[in-house]
Order: structure tokens, then sequence, then C-alpha cells
């Protein structure tokens, strides 16, 4: 893609969907407060017009912020909200949570893939556009070349919302998105675009896609732990692979056991995401995201024993099946 190109990929955009992109530090100990605080905030804006749902990423680390991702159908509805007395009565009241001033970012016309992204906005003086935008060509042409690289979007300024240029850069894991920030590239890109060197840097990921999505009903949709991921991921996988297994193995005596696994884990994976996933992340969203008044232990203990109380009971029958009732050759 040739800069002028990239460049009008933003401009064109204008008429879809519109995502403001948050990042806030929030001062030690008031994470709970935080949340409780940004479920009103969520539930604002859903009476807002043309919004389409919220998510919420927790920091990774003590040093990272929370980032909140609105998404509206038009960039005019976005405006409504961040313009609106309901959201400024909403950052006076939640002030006292802040460590410090939240970053915004916004994309107009953004692409909802569930891939590892990173979101930088760049500051451009009047006059240096073209050299920003062939210094961003050759940027993009770098990313290209590193392994899981998926695309990378240029977002003019929005008149009247953020005077900066953003880019959104998709990458298939948060693997690959490391190992291009950490790269040796970009390292010497960066140090010869030494106009741009002031620019604010967003990630975005979510590791399991849309097994855990959850909808835009104006509620707190933080991500789940990794554990809990892993483990929610691990109810609805083991059952579908021993059913599938037994299965094949029963109509396809005779196949190879390349071809069995092959067949099986295209099952198996088809299956999870469009029949047995939304099912398990329903069953167990009073545990995934629990809503700020749950009791966060409780939970935590109710739904991991659910879990590996779900699995044991399935090991039963399985062996029960497997070896008392029909022993498997």
């Amino acid at each position: 893609m040739t800069p002028d190109a990239t460049s009008s990929r933003g401009a064109a955009s204008a008429g879809g969907s519109a995502t403001v992109i948050v990042g806030q530090r929030v001062k030690r100990g008031r994470a709970d407060d935080f949340e409780h605080w940004q479920s009103s905030v969520n539930s604002a804006a859903a009476a807002f017009a043309g919004f389409l749902g919220t998510e919420i990423s927790r920091p990774v680390d003590a040093a990272s912020d929370w980032t909140i991702k609105h998404r509206f159908d038009s960039i005019d509805h976005l405006n409504a909200w961040l313009g609106s007395p309901e959201r400024r009565r909403l950052l006076d009241q939640g002030a006292d949570t802040f460590e410090s001033a939240a970053s915004q970012q916004v994309l107009v016309g953004e692409h909802d893939d569930e891939f590892a992204t990173v979101v930088v906005s760049h500051p451009v003086s009047a006059g240096d556009e073209q050299e920003f935008l062939d210094w961003q060509q050759r940027v993009i042409d770098a990313e290209r070349k590193f392994a899981g690289f998926r695309g990378s979007e240029l977002f003019r300024p929005v008149v009247g919302v953020q005077d900066d240029w953003t880019t959104v850069s998709r990458f298939a894991s948060a693997e690959d998105l490391d190992r291009w920030l950490d790269s040796p590239e970009r390292k010497a890109l960066l140090a010869r675009g030494d106009k741009f060197h002031n620019f604010d840097l967003r990630r975005v990921s979510n590791s399991f896609g849309s097994w855990f999505s959850f909808g835009g009903d104006g509620r707190v949709t933080v991500p789940p732990s990794s554990w809990k991921t892993a483990l929610s991921v691990l109810v609805g996988l083991y059952p579908t692979v021993v059913l599938f297994t037994l299965g094949i193995r029963e109509l396809w005596p005779d196949a190879a056991l390349w071809e069995s696994l092959l067949l099986g884990n295209i099952l198996s994976v088809c299956v999870l995401t469009w029949v047995v996933m939304p099912v398990v992340t329903r069953a167990l969203r009073f545990w995934l995201t629990p809503p700020p008044s749950a009791s966060e232990r409780r939970t935590d203990v109710i739904g991991a024993v659910a879990s590996v109380g779900f699995l044991t009971l399935a090991a039963l029958v399985f062996w029960l099946v497997t070896v008392q009732i029909w022993t498997l050759p």
C-alpha cells in the first residue's frame, strides 16, 4: 500500500463505525472502585444512540494501564457520547481513582478482528505530514516481513476529536507482536524518524478471541484471567475431543493415526467455536466476568469447583463407558 493509499484509508472510513480507546492508570488498591465506576460509565454509554459495545482489558502489570474500548456505529454518535454532560459528570466522579490523566485514541471505520493489536498515536506538526507518511510507509513495509503480520491501517486526525495520526497494526498472536515491537528493525526506524519520537503506544489483545466475547449490554466486560480461560477451554475441550475420538474410531476403524487426529481436530475446533464454547461461557459467565458487586474470592472458588467437578464427572463417565461397559480395542 502506498502512503497516499494508506492515508486515504482512514479518510474513506469516516462513514463507518467509530471506536474510542481509553488508557487509564488506576491508583494502587483502587481497582475494585474503578471497576464499579466503569460499570456506571458503560451503562451510561449504552443508553446513547449508536452504541455497539464495550470491552475492557486489565493491566498486565503494576506499570500498565486499564484499556477501555467503546464502539459506536458512527463518528457522530461517538462524538455525542464523548462530549456529553453525562460522561463529564462520570469522569468527575471517578477522578479520585485515577493515578494520572487518561490517554485517548479515536478510530473511525476500525475492523473488529480478533488479533493482537497495537495502537500508536503520533502528533504531527503542520508541514510534516508527507514526511510522516513516507516514514510510516517504511514502518509498514518492515512490519510485513514479520511472521504473523495481519495488516496495518493509518487513521487521519478527526476534526474536533483528536489531532493525532493513529496507526493500528495487527498480528496473529501476542508473541508475533512482541517480536516486532522488540525488533532491531523497528528500533532503527524509530531512530530514523526522530521527528516522530513523541508517540503514545497501546496494546489491545484477546488471546482466546470470540470464545470469550461478551455482549454489549453496558456491563463491564473485562476479559477473564488466563487461568480462568484455560480451565474454561478445558471444560469444553475434554468431552468434545473424547466424543469425537470415540466416534471416529467406531465409524472409521481403519484410519491412520494422522488421519483420525486431523479429522478430530478439525471437527473439535469447529464445534468448540460455534457450539460448545458459547454454551460454556454462558454457563460460567458468573465466574468469568462477575459483576463488581460479587465477592471475588467466593466467585472464584465456586467457578473453579464447578469446572473441576464437571471435568471429574466427565472423566468418570468416560471411564465407565470405555473400560467397564465398552472396552476399546
